[in-house]
Formats: C-alpha cells, structure tokens, sequence
C-alpha cells in the first residue's frame, strides 16, 4: 500500500503543480485585498446621505474614460453604501471602478479593480469551462489526495518508526 501512495503521491504533484500554483498565488493576493490597493481600490467613508438617482449616477461615470461606460449596457455592477454615501461603478471594460460620493455627486476615485479578475483566474473561468472543469477540478481533487495519502504515509511511517523502539 506503501508503494501505490507514493507512486501516486508523486505523479499527481507533479500533474497539479501549475494549477494549484495559480489558485494558490491568486488566493493569497486576494486574501490581502483589505489592505492591497492594487487588488481592490480603497475608497473613502463619509457621513453623508444618498441624494443621486440612477441617471445621475450613469452620467457621473460616463465622464470618466477609463471605464468606457457609455450606457447601462456597460456597466457591470453597482455597489451603494448608504451608511456612508459611497457608490461604486463597475465597468463591464477593463476591469475599472468608479467611486462617487452619494451626496455631491463628486468622482472619489477611478482606478482599475483587479478582484474580479483575480477570481477568475482563482476558478479558472477565465480559461473556460474546460479548463476549469477539466484542469482546476481535478486538480483540487489531486490536492485533497495528495493530503489524505500525505497524511496516511506520515502516520505509517510514525507507526513504523514506534513499534521498533
């Protein structure tokens, strides 16, 4: 039993290596996504209070070209906190946010959010269904092999080692 696992353990590890490296690294630089502004942009908390409608807010996010959000058609998400007056514009388009205070109507912030992205990547749906179900699936079954059988030759190997003293 032994010698299945560690055939096995080895050729997994190295079939999974590239697409665990991408869900790995991509996890860990979403994790930092609080603090890590080139992951997610930070944005500024008010006290103010939601004055802006709809269309107000389209054409505020219109007059930033990054986004290149010339209808609703563009815009990808809408975020609103109306504890602190904060809205977030999602272009479908680069990946670009913009920030605009719910009061006054000014831009706070127009930079490119590279969350979504990040999750693709993570997932794999950035590559495609096949991939994603035919590569980073079975890859994240090849990891929770690669720690069971981890585990159990950790474990015959104590056993081992014990029962000759």
């Amino acid at each position: 039993m032994n010698r299945f696992f560690r055939k096995w353990h080895r050729w997994i590890s190295i079939v999974i290596a590239i697409p665990f490296t991408v869900t790995l690294i991509t996890g860990l630089v979403m994790a930092t996504r609080g603090f890590n502004t080139w992951v997610q942009p930070d944005y500024p908390k008010f006290k103010a209070e939601l004055k802006l409608n709809f269309d107000d807010i389209l054409k505020i996010a219109q007059e930033v070209p990054e986004a290149k959000i010339q209808s609703w058609k563009d815009v990808s998400q809408i975020d609103v906190r109306p504890a602190n007056a904060n809205i977030r514009v999602r272009s479908k388009h680069d990946m670009w946010e913009v920030q605009i205070n719910g009061e006054t109507g000014e831009i706070t912030s127009s930079a490119p959010r590279r969350q979504s992205f990040l999750v693709s990547l993570h997932e794999g749906t950035y590559f495609g269904p096949f991939v994603r179900y035919g590569i980073f699936f079975p890859s994240s079954l090849g990891v929770l092999f690669l720690m069971i059988s981890g585990i159990y030759l950790i474990f015959k190997h104590y056993k081992t080692k014990l029962s000759k003293r």
